[in-house]
């Protein structure tokens, strides 16, 4: 029976470690999701910000 609990152990101190592993790496998803949203944000808004301002010319650009 000893050996049995010893293994049952063994096997419950890997699964922690990985699901450890798991969390960290759920974590440094998140965050490199976030920094891309934020990055496609600022160079949407950007690009927004100079359509608007530059409207006329591509208007009479696009119009023969």
């Amino acid at each position: 029976m000893e050996p049995r609990v010893v293994e049952l152990e063994t096997h419950l101190k890997y699964i922690r470690r990985d699901m450890d592993e798991i969390r960290t790496d759920v974590k440094v998803i998140r965050h490199r999701v976030a920094y891309s949203a934020g990055a496609a944000a600022v160079v949407i808004g950007l690009l927004g910000w100079i359509a608007n301002s530059r409207f006329e010319q591509l208007v009479t650009l696009l119009t023969p």
